[in-house]
């Protein structure tokens, strides 16, 4: 069941997230008939257990080096390159549904989490997982602050 936001500021947050991906659709439209570099969005998985915040991303193909992982602020930043490779010869592609390119995905990152603690993984199965453990006490996510 979809949950809808309560605050305003959420509410863009979600109106900016389905802007997105119209306009992800709508440059795809774009690009059918090329056969050339497209973009290469890859699929995220968001979850949460009692102890973490777990992103898990599709990156099939992609050696490590190829791979950027940055956190700045609270927002979780992938970054990589996959290049295609060029079988030899002469060649005319019948079909080449594979994505090649650069791609960049930005995650926005609750508050409740230790970002000193951020652990990642890159799977032989090409699944990237990057773990969050959650703040112990919640008491350090709010606090006073003296008037002067």
């Amino acid at each position: 069941m979809a949950s809808f936001p309560k605050e305003p500021v959420d509410w863009f947050e979600l109106f900016h997230q389905q802007m997105d991906e119209l306009f992800r659709f709508l440059f795809s439209l774009e690009r059918k008939g090329s056969l050339g570099e497209r973009e290469n969005v890859p699929l995220v998985d968001i979850y949460e257990t009692a102890d973490e915040y777990v992103v898990e991303i599709d990156l099939p193909g992609f050696a490590v080096n190829d791979l950027n992982l940055r956190i700045c602020y609270h927002v979780l930043v992938v970054e990589g390159v996959k290049s295609q490779e060029e079988p030899g010869g002469t060649v005319k592609y019948t079909c080449l549904e594979r994505n090649f390119g650069r791609f960049c995905r930005a995650i926005e990152i609750p508050p409740m989490v230790d970002l000193g603690k951020v652990k990642a993984h890159y799977s032989d199965r090409g699944v990237l997982s990057v773990r969050f453990p959650k703040i112990a006490d919640k008491t350090l996510l709010v606090r006073e602050i003296p008037i002067e």
